[in-house]
């Protein structure tokens, strides 16, 4: 069999690596500019650094195996290989998925189809993600695949395999610490079952030890540096119903992800496994997966985006059920009314939690089955009907399943293959967003050449952010451009990541200040929700949002419109900031309505530093210059405020208004204009 599962692996491969190469950018942000710029950094300073800040990050096999990647020296060959590599990785998890199905003497045919099945799921998607999933995949399995090893045969070199792969999957993502308190719950569970828990325990020892004098490393370097972000699950954020609740929502997408068909049998398998064993092994994969499980599921009810299905967390066990279901049909589907009972359940689960509501927005960010049932709603119309095409498919399923028991023999090769095609449907559905998606993400926020920075010869550039500027925009400048190695803030402005972000003052002529001294290096402006330009310095290029600046000598502002998006949209309110240099001078300022304004007059109130209030009334689609007489050696000010307000692009907006700009004139001898204002 040894050719058949390499040939799976291969295909996978093939598969992953051409489906992945269609993904146009990154988007899955801050986490795939985080690894990169761990990798990035690994290979030119041999330090985990982001930006030059030590986050303590204790993951670092994924950063490790992909720093030579970064040699290419070109961004766009480093993307793709890495893609490579995890496409390779991820494949190779149906190897540990073999080898543990035929450990548990589960038949060549069904341990092919659970191998199968491991490379169908929709989380293989993460394969093209430059993150942890594509490594800690196969290293997960790995790890469970030595622990039922471990268990029914404790031996050294078993003990040391499992340590082994226990220690490599953790290095890759910190939620798999858990993996000894799982095998200690499995050292537990199987030595009661088998009344022998003292004599289970000190089979374990060696592993026991290990992972003891682990813990106490770990203890004494401090739990937080350990577990870096993960340490959040101990903020005690989580009210029991409140953690019950997102336990359900994961449980459910995690059904949805394995196709329904397997679980009866599964969960039935798991049960049996416990209750009435075969042989030590299956007892072992029993008490071993069942804590894991549930281990998974509370983490991703503690850790990150707890608000969200987070199947990025629990996606491991799918596989684990697969073998499950296939331990189930190897005894016979027996007890089949308990089977069917288990079907009607999760048919009812399924019937009564419509999904649309999760694969909204943010929703369906951390889970590939979302993405997928968000494209199923997109090619039916409506979410409603996406819904419920996908309750039917679970309803189908289910009924499959409890159809097939009554053939045993062929029912469970069946099953298998059913699962398969479900799972490659929602695979399929869920790399159809992803790819579009990010074709999306990168025409609006990459010029053609997503490395457009370090193509112009620059170097140790500053990016400036400025408020409500959009963190993803940001973020792929960062990951196309390692010559963009700081971040720095506007005032207003959020942090972009984990990482800290110092914020910038504006002195009183305009420079900008760092910690105190005057920036010199060059800037990278994020004008999305601000127009700003800088006085004695030269632009170098510029992308949809952001301009490259290069300052002679002190970074000095000369105008910053807070409140203009970079496609000229004048937001609800904003000011205007000018730092002229001498006394007199005018703003003038082109105001237009789109063509999709109402036909009612706008109104916007302008209130200008040392001149009276200001009312302008705007009809559609009529242009205006307004000017203002500015009348200050210092900063000088301008705030609009409009009556009328609408939505363009999820952003809310008054008029269209062209740059301002600032011409010679006087303050005595220059008017605002009757035709363009009127006295408030």
């Amino acid at each position: 069999m040894a050719p058949l599962v390499g040939a799976l692996v291969a295909a996978s491969f093939a598969v992953r690596l051409v489906t992945g190469w269609l993904r146009a950018a990154p988007n899955y942000f801050p986490d795939e500019y985080l690894y990169a710029e761990l990798g990035r950094s690994l290979l030119e300073s041999g330090r985990p650094l982001v930006r030059g800040v030590d986050l303590g990050f204790p993951a670092l096999l994924q950063p490790l195996l992909t720093a030579p990647a970064w040699l290419a020296g070109d961004v766009e060959v480093s993307y793709r290989l890495i893609q490579a590599l995890g496409a390779l990785a991820m494949s190779l998890a149906a190897v540990p998925v073999f080898l543990l199905a035929r450990r548990l003497r589960v038949g060549r045919a069904l341990a092919l189809g659970a191998a199968a099945f491991s490379l169908a799921i929709p989380d293989l998607l993460f394969s093209s993600w430059v993150t942890a999933e594509p490594f800690a995949y196969p290293l997960l399995l790995a790890a469970v695949f030595t622990a039922v090893i471990a268990l029914a045969e404790p031996t050294r070199r078993n003990a040391a395999l499992f340590v082994l792969f226990a220690g490599l999957a953790t290095f890759t993502r910190v939620q798999f610490v858990v993996l000894p308190l799982c095998f200690a719950a499995a050292v537990l569970i199987a030595g009661g079952r088998e009344r022998r828990v003292r004599s289970a325990l000190r089979e374990q020892r060696l592993v026991l030890a290990a992972f003891g004098i682990l813990a106490l490393a770990a203890a004494a370097v401090g739990l937080d540096r350990v577990l870096g972000l993960y340490a959040s699950a101990f903020d005690g954020r989580a009210a029991p119903l409140d953690l019950l609740e997102r336990v359900g929502l994961n449980s459910l997408v995690l059904a949805y992800s394995s196709g329904w068909v397997l679980l009866p049998g599964a969960l039935m398998a798991f049960g049996l496994a416990l209750a009435r064993p075969r042989s030590r092994s299956e007892l072992a994969f029993g008490a071993f997966s069942v804590p894991l499980a549930a281990a998974l599921l509370l983490q991703a009810g503690l850790v990150g985006a707890v608000e969200h299905a987070q199947e990025r967390y629990v996606f491991y066990a799918l596989p684990l059920a697969a073998i499950a279901f296939c331990l189930y049909a190897s005894r016979g589907w027996p007890a089949r009314m308990y089977h069917a009972l288990i079907a009607a359940l999760l048919l009812t689960a399924s019937a009564v939690v419509p999904l649309a509501g999760f694969a909204a927005a943010e929703g369906k960010a951390h889970s590939p089955f979302l993405l997928a049932a968000f494209r199923v709603e997109e090619w039916t119309g409506s979410p409603g009907t996406g819904s419920l095409v996908l309750a039917a498919s679970a309803a189908a399923l289910l009924g499959a399943a409890v159809l097939l028991s009554r053939a045993p023999r062929r029912g469970a090769a069946l099953a298998l293959a059913l699962a398969v095609v479900a799972a490659g449907l929602g695979s399929a559905a869920a790399v159809a967003f992803d790819t579009r998606n990010s074709a999306a993400v990168r025409a609006a926020f990459l010029p053609r050449d997503s490395s457009w920075v370090d193509g112009l010869g620059v170097e140790d550039v500053v990016l400036v952010r400025g408020p409500h500027g959009v963190k993803t925009e940001a973020l792929e400048q960062l990951f196309w451009n390692g010559s963009v190695d700081s971040v720095a803030l506007l005032p207003g402005a959020e942090e972009l990541d984990h990482v800290h972000s110092p914020s910038l003052r504006i002195a009183g002529d305009g420079t900008l200040l760092l910690d105190g001294r005057p920036l010199n290096d060059p800037l990278l402006i994020d004008g999305f929700a601000g127009t700003v330009r800088l006085a004695n310095a030269d632009l170098l290029g510029s992308s949809p949002s952001f301009s490259l600046w290069q300052p002679r000598g002190d970074a000095r502002l000369s105008l910053y419109l807070a409140g203009r998006y970079a496609d000229g949209w004048l937001a609800g309110a904003g000011r205007l900031y000018l730092w002229p240099r001498r006394s007199g001078g005018v703003v003038a300022a082109q105001l237009e309505l789109p063509l999709v304004a109402p036909p009612e007059p706008v109104t916007l109130h302008l209130r200008a530093k040392g001149a009276p209030p200001l009312v302008v009334h705007l009809h559609a689609h009529e242009r205006r210059t307004v000017s203002v007489p500015v009348c200050s050696r210092g900063p000088w000010y301008l705030t609009f405020l409009s009556d009328d307000r609408g939505f363009v692009g999820g952003r809310v907006v008054s008029v269209q208004s062209g740059e301002p700009r600032l011409v010679g004139g006087s303050c005595a001898a220059i008017p605002t204009r009757a035709s363009a204002a009127e006295p408030a």
